[in-house]
């Protein structure tokens, strides 16, 4: 019933005109979930195959002979994710996974007793063993360059914690202990770059998100007068769950409404205007999505023009962010030209785009944040490279005449690869407003 359920909504999501873009064909169902055990079978087969034709170019970009990474029970290393299958749920006891490159393919290894479903080839070493084992395994492999993950910048690259680093340094000695430098380069080069095969799969993971959307700004969750922003939001939740799905995020619903007052309920009313932040995990991606509704008074069967501007208008600030976000480009070159062009287009805009994908919040270059409007930091001056997924995140300030020229926010944000050939987005980008009755 669930299935068929989506495959309706699917249905109409795709001829509503809500959403709209260009797509690849899809190699995935389009309105249902995967079992568990499929999504397993395709997220092991990406690992393995990123292993063997994406790591090698990476570790050789970035000048580093041998890569450590190392994670204990619950307190995984960001990248330790995006290394696991998903019959993985986290690392177990101590993990040391290296990866070693000696001008051919790249060799992986998991210093102890555990595979992890075959992925790697297990190093044994006696219980207590493992600082042994890998001492004795980088001598017999005497890297000249041997990355770890710590950063002050990069979040995502600064997994390992200071004993373990401190436990490190000691078994790889002092004839390799000076050999060791920072990866944060490689582990942010590892998470951003994708194979063809998982963005088509992230097509398909756009489309159950923007169904969830699609539903939860309808009036079969929405009754104008009874239904609160809280019920929307727990029945997103909810939804995710019954779906199987994990959420990286707790969504939220807005409400901005003629007058310009804050509603001092949460209950939708006829003529709001309604704004959600949504993200749901699958097949070991993250998606976040804003989107507008409007809720329509009686004898309309429209929003408003100047609410219909709006939206317009943030659909331009994204056409604008991502003619300057082009490959090679930094983040904060993309935001001091995108805002240029657009305040001088008369637009009043806040742009704060993040990477996306194993991580909601992902590693790359970021377009500005909320409270960066000038650029950000060190990750700023990163460039943008082809086969790396971004969640374009903005919003323009925009006075609606009906509301009495009131100044209202229209936030959007909608997640894009940028391939070889450019900008593509995942599943298409909303361009009309969801009408709830």
């Amino acid at each position: 019933m669930l299935a068929r359920r989506l495959i309706v909504l699917a249905l109409v999501l795709a001829s509503s005109g809500i959403v709209s873009g260009t797509q690849q064909a899809p190699a995935f169902p389009t309105g249902r979930v995967l079992s568990h055990r499929d999504q397993a079978a395709h997220v092991k087969q990406w690992i393995v195959k990123r292993f063997d034709e994406v790591l090698p170019a990476l570790m050789r970009r970035e000048g580093i002979d041998m890569w450590i990474v190392v994670s204990r029970e619950y307190n995984d290393d960001p990248v330790f994710r995006s290394m696991a299958p998903l019959t993985t749920f986290s690392s177990r006891r101590r993990t040391i996974l290296v990866f070693s490159d000696k001008g051919g393919k790249v060799d992986r290894v998991s210093i102890g007793r555990f595979d992890y479903d075959a992925v790697f080839t297990v190093v044994q070493t006696p219980n207590d063993g493992q600082w042994d084992g890998l001492k004795k395994y980088v001598a017999d492999r005497d890297p000249k360059v041997i990355g770890v993950n710590t950063s002050d910048a990069w979040n995502h690259a600064d997994g390992l914690t200071a004993n373990e680093k401190e436990q490190l340094l000691k078994a790889v000695g002092p004839t390799y202990a000076p050999r060791v430098k920072s990866a944060e380069m490689l582990a942010v080069a590892w998470l951003e770059t994708k194979l063809a095969e998982e963005t088509t799969a992230y097509r398909h993971v756009m489309t159950i998100a923007h169904q969830v959307i699609r539903e939860a700004f309808s009036n079969q969750v929405v009754t104008p007068g009874k239904t609160t922003t809280e019920d929307v939001v727990w029945w997103m939740r909810q939804r995710v769950a019954d779906l199987g799905l994990g959420s990286w995020f707790h969504p939220s619903v807005s409400i901005q409404r003629a007058g310009g007052q804050a509603p001092p309920s949460r209950v939708i009313m006829a003529g709001d205007l309604l704004h959600t932040d949504f993200g749901l995990v699958y097949l070991g991606f993250s998606t976040d999505t804003q989107h507008h509704a409007y809720v329509l008074k009686p004898g309309e069967t429209d929003a408003p023009a100047g609410i219909k501007a709006g939206l317009a208008a943030a659909n331009r600030l994204q056409d604008i962010t991502m003619a300057h976000a082009k490959a090679g480009a930094t983040g904060n070159a993309a935001l001091a030209s995108a805002l240029a062009q657009a305040k001088s287009e008369g637009m009043t805009p806040s742009i704060y785009c993040h990477p996306i994908g194993y991580h909601g919040h992902g590693a790359g270059p970021p377009i500005g944040m909320t409270d960066y409007q000038q650029g950000v930091p060190v990750r700023g001056d990163y460039i943008f490279r082809p086969d790396t997924w971004h969640s374009i995140e903005l919003n323009v300030t925009h006075r609606v005449p009906e509301w009495n020229n009131q100044a209202v926010r229209f936030a959007l944000e909608e997640d894009a690869a940028l391939l070889s050939t450019g900008w593509d987005w995942i599943d298409g980008r909303q361009t009309r407003l969801y009408l709830i009755k």
